[in-house]
């Protein structure tokens, strides 16, 4: 089987496919989840790549490594091996860095919700995603003002911060454009040039020379 095709209207009824290597996630997140279908979890990205489930939205953690096994595609190259095989990646993890929530988007994913937000704004994420948009954290909002700030970065214009600031309190793109005054086409496309910005600068910059930039401390970042 292959990933579900990609479709611009409203997904009515939604498949996911989980893939952590935390036991209670996997088992409980088919509970917790209401209206939506948890098709497969899996432990690692091979399992789910073996299974090539039928799925809307693949939720995946960032490290993958808790079982103390070596050389588990994890990170930056799994959002990758994901996306390339047609899949929408929404990440579900405990990581808080801004570098490397940046460095997500960067490699492909769709949005992220941390494990300490309710299960209701997991489920929100689910359906955005589902239906081909881009969640953004409100952490994201902290590193462009802190990258501006830097000086050495491209920056942001007012209105592509209010987009910015807009989506990452989770107002729909509809609503922000009505309240700004613009058409929705325009405001997808001011948060489209936001998001490439910082892909454009980590395709030839390591997520450790953005950590270094803003002056976070360094650490096992994900690559």
């Amino acid at each position: 089987m292959m990933p579900r095709p990609v479709s611009d209207g409203p997904v009515p009824h939604i498949r996911v496919a989980s893939i952590d290597d935390d036991t209670v996630i996997r088992r409980g997140l088919p509970v917790l989840l209401k209206d939506i279908d948890v098709a497969g979890s899996y432990a690692d990205v091979d399992e789910f790549m073996a299974a090539t489930t039928d799925v809307d939205v693949v939720l995946l953690d960032l490290v993958l490594t808790g079982t103390g096994r070596p050389g588990v595609l994890q990170g930056s190259a799994a959002i990758r091996t994901i996306t390339d095989s047609g899949y929408r990646v929404l990440i579900y993890t405990n990581e808080r860095r801004r570098p490397v929530l940046v460095a997500c988007l960067a490699a492909g994913a769709s949005g992220i919700v941390h494990k300490a937000e309710p299960i209701s704004a997991l489920e929100d994420a689910i359906h955005a995603v589902a239906n081909g948009d881009v969640v953004i954290t409100q952490a994201l909002v902290g590193l462009a003002e802190l990258a501006e700030r830097q000086g050495e970065l491209p920056t942001l214009s007012t209105r592509q911060r209010q987009v910015l600031s807009a989506r990452a309190r989770g107002e729909p793109f509809q609503s922000v454009a009505d309240r700004l005054y613009i058409s929705r086409k325009t405001a997808e496309e001011h948060m489209a040039i936001v998001t490439s910005k910082f892909a454009d600068y980590l395709r030839d910059h390591s997520p450790a020379d953005l950590e270094r930039l803003l002056g976070i401390a360094p650490g096992d970042i994900l690559e």
